[in-house]
């Protein structure tokens, strides 16, 4: 019998999720979407589910992209990444992820603030602003045990790009990457298998709409707007991994 509650719940939230992955909302709707899919199904069916709707997001939002990225940004930044997919694979089953979240939502807040007072000329200097060796391995790690990598990586690529498509080819060839290392890693942790992979493949034309939707989305926007909205939802996702750490996930 056709479960409408699964399907519709699943499907909103990989909507939600894929417009994120093209680059809208700085990761602020990926989170509602993690959110939802691990108080409904648990945090492991919720990576298992989304996994590879990313994999499909970001080939779609690559082609989308591919005539704004600088592949020498991206292969300096993926070393780190690669190192950060890693440490989450060996500490996975001994981390507390509620204090995980709470790290990194706080220190994503903290950088928001920052980075106004910078532009306003406030203050001159942030530490680790602009450090891909920082923010990669946190957007690796954090990316592997929560799917919330976008976070730190948006931080990252707001230190050197004020134009949204440079921004957004940035970004989403960079978490390509970073999903694409974690694909042994999760088969390896069981976390995902090939009879879950092909299952949850049924979802693929929801991800698709969701990316050209985002695409279309950011088009209407003017790089102000557009940064304005990407640190509205950082703040919001911030502040939702923090709750949700004090909650205990």
């Amino acid at each position: 019998m056709l479960d409408l509650t699964y399907y519709s719940i699943v499907s909103f939230s990989i909507l939600l999720f894929a417009i994120s992955k093209s680059g809208f909302s700085g990761g602020g709707l990926a989170l509602i979407s993690i959110t939802l899919l691990s108080i409904t199904y648990g945090p492991l069916t919720a990576i298992a589910i989304l996994m590879p709707m990313l994999l499909i997001c970001d080939a779609m939002a690559g082609y989308l992209n591919r005539n704004h990225y600088e592949h020498k940004v991206i292969w300096s930044i993926a070393p780190f990444s690669l190192l950060g997919v890693i440490a989450g694979m060996i500490l996975f089953k001994f981390i507390n992820l509620s204090m995980i979240s709470i790290f990194i939502g706080s220190i994503s807040l903290i950088y928001v603030v920052f980075n106004y007072l910078v532009t306003h000329s406030k203050i001159k200097r942030i530490p680790f602003y602009g450090s891909k060796s920082f923010w990669g391995t946190l957007a690796g790690f954090t990316s592997f045990c929560l799917h919330s990598g976008g976070l730190p990586m948006n931080i990252y690529f707001m230190s050197l790009y004020n134009k949204k498509v440079q921004f957004v080819a940035g970004l989403v060839f960079s978490m390509a990457l970073i999903n694409i290392f974690k694909i042994i890693p999760y088969f390896y942790l069981d976390i995902l298998n090939f009879e879950k992979l092909l299952s949850y493949l049924i979802f693929s034309p929801v991800a698709i709409v969701g990316v050209i939707l985002g695409h279309w989305m950011n088009s209407k926007l003017s790089d102000e707007s557009f940064f304005l909205i990407i640190n509205f939802f950082i703040v919001v996702a911030s502040l939702r991994l923090i709750y949700l750490g004090f909650m205990g996930l």
